[in-house]
């Protein structure tokens, strides 16, 4: 008795998908287009094609599954597909193959067996308008650059319509004739099996003319390469890994088809003193140990290179930021500025003079634990560590 099941390797409850996806993938490793001349293939083709006629069908499977493969011979008055043997013909097999992968009279059986064994194409004409390739560069600018925005020229090497023939490929309207291996469609079609199968017409490249008489310049291309110089237009706000599109600057298109389009990449050089978060911005200030604990007034400079006065509260501690709102990197989509965020660090002296030192001892002996919360609070949290 045949199995059906164990044909596809699967199991009896497997699940409709499970069962049409394990017919697919057996009935492409057999069919005979892929195996040209092996009989043994041919056979497990008919064999995968009458397990899914079976399987694939709620009613026939619940006959098989009740009564055997003798349930199937008087099924629909014509029994088991092709009779207690299988398929009585190939026909009947891939008629199934098809039915599987959704072709079957619809037309769209053809494209999709291209699809796996390596057709040309569709239907339609290749020789129609087509848009030309776009182009990307990348450009680097400065960090002042991009906080006020800055305009640039480049130069790119692009494929432009000949001015010659334009755009034609041919010195006269006589150079240019309906190829004759295609018949001006652009695609060859042939037999394989029981399907046709097409490609690109080898002649016309699939543009269903033939040139003759070509330009001299452009060779019957109706295209040159060309140096040019774009001019850019670089917003203020922009950063690293963004991108400019600059409609039509890419290679011109064929057969009356637009251009394409070039693309810019954007990189920022680092700044010295500045770090770019977004929108906001991160500065450093420096202060010496009077200065912080005092207090005092700063003059600091912002990304647009405006000098702007801070007030340094008494008692500032190293690592505090200061916000002064909207002194930022602009939006590049003119939504506001981003921050300015002043980190404090207070930096130690060094080379003291006896003098200083005399000083600094005076003053250590003056402290109090209310001097120094943060040191107070910290030995108070780790002295355990010391206790037996």
């Amino acid at each position: 008795m045949t199995d059906y099941y164990q044909i596809l390797e699967v199991s009896k409850n497997a699940t409709p998908e499970e069962i049409k996806k394990a017919y697919r993938k057996k009935a492409l490793k057999f069919h005979p287009d892929k195996n040209p001349g092996d009989s043994s293939a041919e056979k497990r083709f008919k064999e995968v094609s009458e397990a899914y006629e079976v399987l694939g069908d709620d009613n026939k499977r619940q006959i098989y599954n009740q009564y055997g493969e003798d349930g199937l011979k008087g099924f629909g008055g014509g029994g088991a597909p092709g009779g207690p043997g299988g398929f009585s013909s190939m026909e009947e097999a891939l008629r199934t193959f098809m039915g599987a992968f959704g072709g079957g009279g619809g037309g769209g059986g053809d494209s999709m067996f291209e699809s796996f064994f390596g057709g040309g194409g569709g239907s339609g004409h290749d020789h129609g308008p087509k848009k030309g390739a776009s182009k990307k560069v990348g450009i680097t600018i400065s960090f002042d650059e991009a906080a006020t925005g800055v305009n640039k020229e480049i130069a790119i090497t692009n494929y432009h319509t000949c001015n010659s023939c334009n755009g034609n490929g041919t010195r006269s309207s006589q150079g240019i004739r309906t190829c004759s291996t295609c018949q001006g469609k652009g695609q060859v079609f042939q037999s394989r099996g029981f399907f046709s199968m097409s490609s690109t017409c080898h002649e016309c490249q699939g543009s269903g003319q033939v040139i003759t008489d070509p330009c001299s310049d452009c060779r019957g291309q109706g295209r040159v390469k060309e140096k040019q110089k774009v001019k850019i237009g670089i917003p203020a706000g922009v950063d690293s890994g963004m991108r400019l599109k600059m409609n039509g600057y890419g290679d011109s298109g064929t057969s009356g088809g637009p251009p394409g389009d070039l693309y810019v990449y954007i990189d920022v050089e680092a700044h010295e003193q500045f770090e770019r978060d977004g929108d906001d911005v991160y500065l450093d200030l420096p202060l010496t140990f009077p200065e912080a604990a005092l207090g005092t007034k700063k003059e600091i400079p912002t990304p647009l290179k405006e000098s702007y006065k801070i007030t340094i509260p008494e008692g500032t501690q190293t690592g505090k930021i200061l916000r002064i709102k909207s002194k930022g990197f602009p939006n590049v989509h003119g939504s506001g500025s981003g921050d300015l965020l002043v980190r404090i660090f207070c930096e130690t002296p060094v080379k003291l003079s006896p003098k200083q030192k005399e000083l600094l001892k005076e003053f250590e002996e003056l402290e109090t634990p209310n001097n120094h919360p943060r040191k107070s609070n910290f030995f108070d949290r780790v002295k355990f560590f010391f206790t037996k």
